[in-house]
């Protein structure tokens, strides 16, 4: 999840030069940026989105790009690392763990780890993977308190499944100083169980972590009564309301005391915790606005040790911003608007930049509201999503307003980067490709009195044939809101061509609302449910490009973005043949057997159509200073390697 994931972050740059301040920052007091130095890499994070959480557990409203790749994992390395040149496959030489070992019909694995260390000095052991077990286990229990309520404000987990991670696991023990071993409670298929299952954990340091106040002595608090019951061999835990300004005690308590602690950012420099890290870089300066310092780690157990200074990430209130400052040759990695790409030759003969097209395995779309008490009915109806997205011009749109660098959108999925893992069917042809005299159709068929240039309104309600379909109220009008990420142009002008051509064509009437990230994920991740309504937004898009990167589910095979009460599937669609179709990927005996059962929820779930597809933007235009090395081949699952990068001059 990541995000999930979801871009909702970016990216990267540096800075040569004299002292000078980044025009277009954030609210607050801008940083001064590093004096000139070679080894001072900065990057340019997206508009409107900033690093704000630190722990790497995190909860739907701080799971995104900004958050995990490109800042906590950089400090807290998961205990096996995906990515590798470019390339989707495991990253054995940077896991904190050999590949883990499989027996008794695949229901029982072992975990041996490395013996790396942590920045005090201390080994990083099979019980700091029992802490992230114990912590991830309270907080994802459907016993406890629900997350956010006074009695659990702990952090969540945006991976999370409904009989996923860790539920599937019977038990888990430390069997040895370095080694760790889990009881499925089932045969799965190896690799997804290591791609998207064990790629969840991030040892975390149990010494120094495992407390219940910033006050308090450091214990084993994480494995007491309300730890969960795989690690105690008892009947499931029980979870104790405490009173409203009270923590828990055990895991939930300890996970409450992390997440208040990575919410206050203003403490961030000087908190010791923060401190104790295994990645390459260790924290040095996190502000309010969104300038983020990070520093080599001494004691890195990794290779290559990083070489840079620091590694500073920029904040931008919109991309022209951004681009201003790169076009005046102060950012050593930056990135490239689409509507700037006629530039792209003169930043590179004059101001010595490099330029690279960034993919990764991810997938753009808005979200349907099923939930909202108004829109919710209409959205269920199948043939209004087919009558949307036939109504979307995806090949216009890539011309127009991506220059060409875009791709379409056919399924959960992407054509490219390529890959083994896109069902061909959906990699012929669009399954609903452009095509409003369809749209206008299937509204007709369905009771709507169809208005181009103006409003549709439900003429026939009801569930019969010829009808609008259950729950769409007579008189009904086809009028949305629909949220998006300030500060792209590129993404306003796609949004400005949908709303037209929507109305136009068909009579449906899109709202725009651009709004920071923060205020979109307030609203999205608002917990909503057939029972607890949300009614204030009807479509959303979270992010500038690639609304779902595939972490920390690296198989594209879908629990975590559609399957029925999934953390991340915050449109809330169900479908139990979707539901079927993934669990047949999850638990298929082998790899053979796992990619039929992928093509065939792919190739369901296009044509159910869960999201409103829109063309696949590169992650990003990455632009850098040409003489930077290590920046290229650019990660696939958008994660980032700072301490790669070394300066030819």
């Amino acid at each position: 999840m990541t995000i999930k994931r979801r871009r909702g972050g970016a990216w990267w740059l540096g800075l040569v030069g004299p002292l000078v301040v980044v025009a277009g920052l954030g609210s607050g007091t801008a940083p001064a940026v590093s004096a000139a130095s070679a080894k001072v890499v900065t990057f340019a994070e997206e508009p409107g989105v900033a690093p704000n959480y630190i722990l790497p557990m995190q909860g739907d409203s701080y799971f995104s790009n900004a958050n995990l790749s490109d800042f906590s994992q950089l400090l807290y390395l998961p205990l096996y690392w995906f990515g590798d040149q470019g390339k989707p496959v495991l990253n054995e030489s940077l896991s904190l763990a050999q590949p883990p070992v499989f027996s008794d019909g695949n229901k029982e694995v072992t975990v041996t780890l490395k013996h790396w260390v942590w920045s005090n000095g201390t080994p990083i052991t099979a019980r700091d993977v029992v802490f992230w077990l114990n912590l991830l286990s309270a907080v994802t229990d459907p016993n406890a308190p629900a997350i956010g309520s006074s009695s659990a404000p702990g952090p969540g987990w945006a991976a999370s499944v409904p009989g996923g991670f860790p539920q599937n696991v019977v038990s888990y023990a430390q069997t040895g100083e370095y080694t760790v071993s889990f009881t499925l409670n089932r045969s799965y298929n190896p690799t997804w169980f290591l791609y998207d299952e064990l790629s969840q954990i991030y040892p975390l340091p149990q010494a120094s972590w495992d407390r219940l106040s910033a006050t308090g002595a450091v214990g084993s608090y994480d494995s007491s009564a309300e730890a969960r019951s795989a690690v105690a061999g008892t009947s499931p835990a029980q979870y104790l309301p405490s009173q409203p300004g009270t923590a828990s005690s055990g895991a939930l308590g300890v996970a409450q005391f992390l997440n208040s602690e990575s919410e206050d950012l203003s403490s961030y420099d000087s908190n010791p915790l923060w401190q104790v890290v295994d990645g390459p870089f260790q924290l040095s300066e996190l502000t309010t606005a969104g300038f983020l310092k990070l520093v080599p780690n001494p004691s890195y157990s990794g290779s290559p040790k990083p070489s840079i200074a620091a590694f500073e990430e920029l904040p931008f209130t919109t991309d022209s911003a951004e681009f201003d400052a790169l076009r005046s040759g102060r950012l050593t990695i930056g990135y490239l608007p689409t509507q700037d790409l006629s530039q792209k030759k003169s930043l590179e003969s004059d101001e010595g930049y490099s330029y690279n097209r960034w993919s990764v395995l991810g997938v753009d779309f808005f979200v349907y509201n099923f939930t909202g008490q108004r829109t919710g009915p209409v959205f269920s109806q199948l043939y209004f999503r087919q009558a949307m997205q036939s109504l979307v011009d995806q090949p216009e749109l890539i011309r127009d307003f991506t220059g060409g660098t875009s791709t379409v959108n056919n399924g959960p999925v992407p054509t490219t980067p390529s890959n083994s893992d896109v069902s061909p069917s959906l990699a012929k042809a669009e399954v609903y490709p452009y095509d409003p005299s369809r749209a206008v159709a299937l509204l007709k068929d369905h009771g709507w009195q169809v208005t181009p240039g103006g409003t549709s309104t439900c003429a026939r309600p009801g569930s019969g044939s010829g009808q609008c379909g259950s729950g769409v109220q007579k008189g009904q009008k086809a009028v949305f809101k629909i949220d998006y990420l300030s500060g792209s142009t590129q993404l306003d002008n796609i949004m400005a061509a949908l709303q037209s051509t929507m109305r136009s064509k068909a009579g449906i009437e899109l709202q725009l609302h651009a709004e920071t990230y923060g205020s979109l994920a307030e609203q999205v991740f608002a917990g909503c449910s057939s029972t607890n309504h949300c009614n204030d937004w009807d479509l959303a898009n979270y992010s500038t490009s690639n609304t779902w990167v595939y972490f920390p589910d690296y198989l594209p095979t879908g629990e975590e973005l559609f399957y029925t009460g999934a953390s991340a599937n915050n449109g809330y669609y169900s479908n139990p043949t979707a539901d079927t179709d993934i669990t047949a990927s999850n638990t298929a005996p082998d790899h053979s057997a796992e990619i039929q059962a992928l093509y065939k929820y792919e190739d369901f779930v296009a044509k159910d159509l869960p999201v409103l597809e829109v063309p696949n933007s590169a992650y990003q235009l990455t632009v850098y200073k040409s003489d930077l090395r290590g920046l290229v081949p650019q990660g696939i699952f958008a994660e980032i390697y700072p301490q790669d990068y070394r300066f030819s001059s």
